[in-house]
């Protein structure tokens, strides 16, 4: 019920115009983002992008890339759908929420899990799966403090009024993680056991303008984790 619950607030119309306009092009790219993906941009590259919207991601690596490999997948159907609309030539595929076996055990030389992992419960269990089928180099993000880690749904959340503020998007709620820098670090290293190389930049920004939480900044952390 919960994962189906956050699945549907990605489904909220304003969420699908806000998807609809960002996160497509170069320039919507965060520089902790770049700083990692921007060296793993060549022809041929077979992608996994998780938590993909509306495909965005496919667009901003075409204006590097001309042949490459793109499957998106996302637990909001609607998201899915309109990916699938944008952008015929590349795979979309609907998951639920902590069960990726839609996507069969395929590995990618690229597998990019950014802006969901610190909006969703089980994003352990994402991470795993993300790793599982990665060949060359996982890119995810964190959002991570120096104070003890926040999983509290009541204490830290972000609404989902992207672009419409009536009470349908404000009572959608996701929970807004905040890892400690050290827990983060550590998880990582479970997770990615056999990882060869483990890198991490960040920044401190403030939070989501949406989120409701204890921190008035937060570390954006990117990281690239390579087998």
């Amino acid at each position: 019920m919960k994962a189906d619950a956050n699945a549907d607030a990605w489904g909220l119309p304003g969420v699908l115009e806000f998807f609809a306009e960002r996160r497509g092009t170069g320039t919507d790219v965060y520089p902790s983002e770049w700083f990692f993906l921007k060296d793993r941009l060549c022809e041929d590259v077979s992608v996994l992008d998780i938590g993909c919207a509306q495909g965005g991601f496919a667009q901003v690596i075409a204006e590097r890339v001309k042949a490459f490999r793109y499957v998106g997948a996302d637990v909001n159907i609607e998201m899915v759908a309109r990916a699938k609309a944008r952008l015929p030539r590349h795979a979309f595929v609907h998951v639920r929420e902590g069960d990726f076996s839609a996507l069969g055990d395929e590995k990618f030389d690229l597998v990019l899990v950014l802006g969901i992992l610190h909006l969703h419960e089980t994003w352990r269990e994402t991470l795993a799966a993300a790793w599982a089928r990665t060949k060359g180099a996982l890119i995810f993000d964190l959002r991570e403090w120096d104070g003890a880690t926040v999983a509290d749904k009541t204490r830290s959340y972000m609404t989902m009024d992207f672009h419409r503020a009536d009470a349908d998007h404000q009572a959608a709620r996701l929970p807004y993680i905040l890892l400690n820098s050290t827990e983060a670090l550590r998880t990582v290293r479970e997770v990615c056991a056999d990882a060869r190389r483990i890198g991490h930049y960040g920044y401190l920004h403030p939070p989501s303008g949406t989120a409701v939480t204890p921190a008035e900044q937060v570390m954006m952390n990117t990281w690239c984790v390579e087998r």
